[in-house]
């Protein structure tokens, strides 16, 4: 099953503080629901990281893991991810991709994000209707943590 996800976010803050905030891994994971750990992977050759995901969806409570590679940054605009998970025993599976573009705007900055994902095993058998609700509400909540952020920080200035 192929997931497609085409998200826009307004954050109120300049561009360069909301790519400070994406390169921040620990800071960016902290805001991600589910994530209950994130560990550098040591590759010379790219930025990757290793995280475990926890998420209940549907009947289903899933723990994966999985591999992030950071596979094309254009400062202060532009970040793509590789991902790829997998359950402990190999029953729900995912692979895909991630795209998340910053652009000046009004109130600050335009956050776009693109990801595309294929769900195989137990998970893909939901169907798409309830992956997706449960994606966007993960999103949702993720905008939120993002834009608590920003809101937090302009009241301390």
């Amino acid at each position: 099953m192929l997931l497609k996800l085409t998200e826009e976010l307004p954050i109120n803050a300049t561009v360069p503080d909301v790519w400070k905030l994406l390169r921040d891994t620990a800071r960016l994971t902290a805001l991600l629901p589910g994530v209950e750990s994130v560990a550098s992977l040591q590759e010379e050759a790219r930025e990757a990281y290793t995280a475990i995901v926890t998420d209940r969806i549907g009947p289903f409570k899933i723990t994966m893991n999985v591999e992030v590679r950071i596979t094309e940054t254009v400062e202060p605009s532009l970040l793509k991810a590789a991902l790829k998970g997998a359950d402990s025993m190999g029953l729900n599976r995912m692979t895909g991709s991630l795209q998340l573009v910053l652009t000046p705007s009004l109130s600050g900055t335009q956050m776009q994000f693109e990801a595309a994902i294929e769900i195989l095993g137990k998970l893909a058998t939901l169907g798409t209707v309830p992956i997706r609700r449960r994606t966007t509400q993960v999103f949702t909540e993720f905008a939120k943590n993002i834009q608590g952020q920003f809101v937090a920080n302009s009241d301390c200035e």
